[in-house]
């Protein structure tokens, strides 16, 4: 029977837990994680989007949690376990599921993928733990990238959020993606597999919005602010918002106004661009919302 490649790719995770349901040590090569995987993939994607899913890594980390000597002097420090709850999973703020893998990008536009697991092992994560790029189409021009501040601690119970800049592949077709956590030693904590769907480009030309303007407004101590613009494109999907080169929202196809609170009163470069699957025509506006304060 063939496969179906969402359910193969979307979730290849740590599969330790797996590993120590059968007694054998969780399988390390990629071929063997992506069989394992298909076995379980399918129920992880049948679950309630908001379900978190729990996993635990064989490996041991280079930080392990001290223990102390009954004489009360330090003891060697004990091995500890790397296990961890996906409490959210995103793609540009939206829930990663089957449903966004299937959702086209344009060639070449560039989207964040997000996890936020909590530490549920004994090991203590720290900054010497990062994210890389291990296999399948590269979605990124390093292999590695920090998830953590230096000297930054994970300890057991408290959550990390990771953030990963990706680049959708810039020709049309669905594409797999495998990147992983790792510490220090390079023992894997999660494995992540990503689906990446990129549209055929546009024939047709795609209008920017045009006459981009502001209003603000200061009272009860909130910064409120208005955009305005005129939809000029009859063949866009939605429009972005951008504040400061971060995206805040989509909104659907033939919206013209959107109302944003501002982290504080001051200055921000705010862009709207239409979008479709040949990418975005953006237009911008320089808001100053200083006299609120």
């Amino acid at each position: 029977m063939k496969k179906n490649p969402v359910l193969l790719f979307l979730l290849i995770l740590s599969l330790a837990a797996a590993a120590c349901n059968i007694g054998a040590p969780a399988p390390q090569d990629s071929s063997a994680l992506a069989t394992s995987a298909a076995q379980t993939v399918e129920a992880v994607l049948t679950k309630p989007a908001a379900s978190p899913t729990a996993q635990t890594s064989a490996n041991a980390s280079s930080t392990p949690v001290p223990g102390v000597a009954i004489d009360g002097t330090t003891a060697e420090p004990a091995e500890c376990q790397n296990s961890y709850l996906i409490t959210r999973w995103e793609r540009d703020g939206v829930t990663y599921d089957k449903v966004q893998t299937e959702k086209p990008l344009a060639p070449g536009s560039s989207f964040v993928m997000t996890w936020e697991l909590q530490n549920n092992g004994t090991c203590v994560w720290d900054d010497t733990y990062t994210m890389r790029y291990e296999s399948g189409e590269r979605l990124s021009t390093q292999d590695k990238f920090p998830v953590m501040p230096k000297g930054y601690r994970v300890q057991p119970g408290e959550s990390l959020t990771i953030n990963l800049q990706l680049i959708a592949p810039s020709k049309p077709g669905t594409f797999n993606s495998t990147y992983q956590l790792e510490d220090a030693q390079g023992n894997y904590v999660l494995i992540a597999g990503l689906i990446t769907t990129v549209g055929t480009p546009s024939t047709g030309k795609l209008p920017a919005p045009g006459d981009l303007r502001y209003e603000y407004d200061c009272s009860g101590g909130i910064t409120r602010i208005s955009l305005f613009w005129k939809d000029k494109a009859d063949n866009e999907e939605g429009f972005r918002v951008y504040r400061d080169g971060e995206k805040i929202t989509d909104l659907p196809a033939n919206a013209t106004v959107y109302d944003d609170i501002a982290p504080a009163p001051g200055s921000y470069l705010y862009t709207v661009a239409a979008f479709n699957p040949s990418g975005e025509a953006p237009t911008n506006v320089q808001v100053e919302t200083s006299a609120c304060q």
